[in-house]
Parts: structure tokens; sequence; C-alpha cells
């Protein structure tokens, strides 16, 4: 076992015992305002979770409190569902911090395709878990729907480009990914929407990958003002533009106006009643890539609101897995995000993230990636000393944090009161 793999297994063991002391999957979650994913909103409301299932959601007066639960105050704060990647790309990680990071940032749940092994044969270290105490997102099966360009909007495609257009003018590997991105502009338009709408009035299901088209489209830029997490190299160095290819202006041009008329498909799909979903396909940072896809079905014109669904419901229908997640709704698991700001007002809001639930059990991001750090930008298991020394002494804080507040309401923070 390489040193990597050693110190990744310590951290893994590290995070698992912080899980730990989040408690047995039973909470309550109190005076929250909660979006529940369904179309109801209840201000003032109350969570519960009992072994990592939802037992109530709704009006404190209808919810009662079981005996011996810790109890969350989060006035002022809101509850939405845990968020849900349809697809991501199947990449070989060097260790977990990809499903850490992802997890911290709200993904709950997310599709990603098994490899079995990586470049060396070594088996790799799992990248999803349904274990309440790994803060890792749960695994899901990808939807069975070939990647953009093909899928539904590749089918809607077909039948509208012209029979006499020919392909890329050469047939490097650049060229062709160049074309399959703008080939969308050689459609007729027209046909192309009735096509969206014909889909979408039959309830189709798509999952557009928008955000991965605007990178093709214009170089991305860190967003500023939200969540602190986005800031450190760890997350920004998974960011950079390098995996495309150059684009001269006339190519970023044309990439432009193919955007933008995969951005009016989906207005016309979503208005004629299709499920719209969120797949990141691996674009941007793990965690991050999930928010800029719900802001870029904004973009195209969808609200706050149906973006966070399909980040939700939407995306748990279309993985079929809409009876435990998705929703806020008894019988399901206990996976939720408690925000500082309503996503309604703005979907960039999102990024606000105070607690993960996962099956009732809460963590707290900046406290769990402050184990993946020693200074900024660096991972603690570079080194196994400061990982041993610094997980020892986080640990036994926490713990006795724990011990503290077992028996009484527990704060988010200096906005909450007790």
């Amino acid at each position: 076992m390489t040193g990597t793999r050693r110190d990744s297994a310590a951290l893994a063991a590290l995070l698992t015992g912080l899980a730990a002391c989040g408690g047995p999957g039973s909470i309550v979650v109190d005076n929250a305002n909660i979006i529940d994913g369904t179309g109801a909103v209840w201000l003032t409301g109350r969570l519960v979770v009992v072994d990592g299932l939802l037992t109530c959601v709704g009006a404190p007066a209808d919810c009662a409190e079981p005996g011996g639960v810790e109890v969350l105050d989060a006035d002022g704060f809101w509850v939405v569902p845990g968020l849900i990647d349809v697809k991501e790309a199947a990449e070989v990680p060097s260790n977990e911090q990809t499903a850490y990071l992802a997890f911290l940032l709200g993904v709950t749940t997310a599709a990603i395709p098994e490899i079995a092994e990586g470049p060396e044969g070594e088996p790799l270290p799992p990248t999803g878990s349904d274990d309440a105490r790994i803060p890792v997102p749960r695994p899901a099966t990808p939807v069975d729907e070939p990647s953009y360009p093909l899928g539904l909007f590749g089918q809607a495609l077909a039948a509208t480009i012209p029979p006499d257009v020919g392909g890329p003018p050469g047939r490097e590997e650049r060229d062709l990914q160049l074309y399959a991105r703008s080939r969308s502009t050689l459609a007729d338009r027209e046909a192309l929407l009735d096509s969206a709408r014909a889909m979408g009035a039959r309830g189709a299901a798509f999952a557009p990958g928008l955000l991965e088209q605007e990178r093709w489209a214009a170089p991305y830029r860190l967003p500023h003002g939200m969540n602190r997490l986005v800031g450190f190299a760890m997350v920004a160095e998974r960011i950079q533009d390098r995996l495309l290819p150059d684009r001269t202006p006339a190519e970023a041009e044309q990439l432009s106006a193919a955007l933008e008329v995969l951005r009016e498909f989906v207005r016309e799909f979503h208005a004629a009643g299709g499920s719209v979903a969120t797949a990141t396909n691996g674009a941007l940072a793990p965690g991050l890539a999930l928010h800029e896809e719900m802001n870029a079905l904004v973009a195209a014109g969808l609200s706050a609101e149906d973006a966070l669904y399909a980040a939700t419901r939407e995306a748990a229908r279309q993985l079929g897995i809409e009876e435990s997640r998705g929703t806020l709704e008894p019988g399901k698991l206990g996976d939720f995000l408690i925000l500082e700001s309503d996503p309604r007002l703005d979907i960039s809001l999102t990024q606000t993230v105070s607690r993960v639930g996962k099956g009732g059990v809460l963590y707290d991001p900046p406290t769990l990636f402050d184990a993946l750090l020693d200074t900024p930008g660096n991972r603690v298991s570079d080194n196994p000393v400061r990982l041993v020394i610094g997980g020892a002494a986080l640990l036994l804080t926490l713990l006795l944090f724990a011990r503290g507040v077992r028996s009484h309401r527990r704060s988010l923070g200096p906005r909450i009161v007790s």
C-alpha cells in the first residue's frame, strides 16, 4: 500500500470517528423554515428524524418531540432536501477527498459509474456509502442514457439537422469535440423546439448538463461571497479550464450560440411539463458543480424553486429512488441541508450550507473540512504526523463538545438563539 493510500485510510478512519459524534441518527430540527420538495413550505416548522428516517415534517403542533432526542434550534435557517447528482463522471480519484468535498457542499446522493480498479490495478477507495456515519454521498446507479451530445437532446437534433450537413472539417479529437458541442446551431430551430415541447408534454426526463456546455462557451470563474470551502486550493485546483481545448474567438462564438440553443430547448421542454434534473458529468469541482448546474438551469429560464426541485425531487425520480430520497416526507431517509438563507430568492444561496444531515446524523462542513487541511490549500494527509496529532486533538475536542450538548439544545451559530 502506498503512503498516499495509508494516509487516505487514516483520514477515512478519522472522519468516521467524527461522524459518530453526530449521534445515533435521531434528531429534531426545530423552528426552521422547511422547503420539503413537494411544493409545501413550513415557516417555523419542525423536522423529526428517528433512527435515520423522517417521522414528521410540518408544524410543531403536529410533530411531537420524541423523548431523549437531541433538539437543534434552527430559528431563521432554511431546511431543504439533500442534493442529488444524476450523473457524475467516472473519474479515478487519488483518495476519498472528491467524495468528502461533494458531501460537505451538500451532495447527499451521487450517481457515479463503477470502476473496479485504478490505473495500477489497485482497488479504488469508496466514493459513496449508505452508512450515515461516513460523510460521503450515498451511491446511486446512473441513468441509462448516453452522455451529451446524445441522449434526449441528441435525439431531437438528429431529427432536425438537414441530412446534407457534413461532419467536422477534420478528424482530430479537438475538431470532433468542438463540432459535437456546436452542431445544434445547424438544426432547424423551430423544429427543434417543437420536439422539446412534444417530449416535455409526454413527461419525458432530461438531465441537460448545462454547466458543461457553459464551460465550453466561456472560461469559468469562481463565485464569490458564498461557501468559504470553494476558495481553498483543494477545490479551486480542480476547476481549471485546462481540460478543454483552446478555442479561437470564432469557435467560442459558435459554442456560445450552441449554448443558447440548448438553453431554449431546456426552457421549452420544462414549460411543456418535462422533468429536468441536475447532472454534472464531472464538470468543475465536486459539490460546487451541482450548485452551479442549478445556476445554469436558472440562466436557461427555470425559476430558482424549479432548479432546487431539479436537484432534489426530479433527480430522485430520474434515478428511481424517489421512495427514499428527493423530498422531506415521513418514511424517507433523513438526508437534508440546513441553509443560512432562502434559496428561492436566489438559487446561489444553496451554497450557504450550515449543516449537512445524512440519515439524521448532522455534520458541520467547516469542521470536517479543517480535518482535510493543515493550512489552506494543503491536505492533512500529506503529513502522517500532523494527521495523527491534529486528528486526535480535533476528535477529543468534538467528543467533549458532544458530551456537553447531548442533553441540551444546540445552536447552529451566532445567528441562532437557543
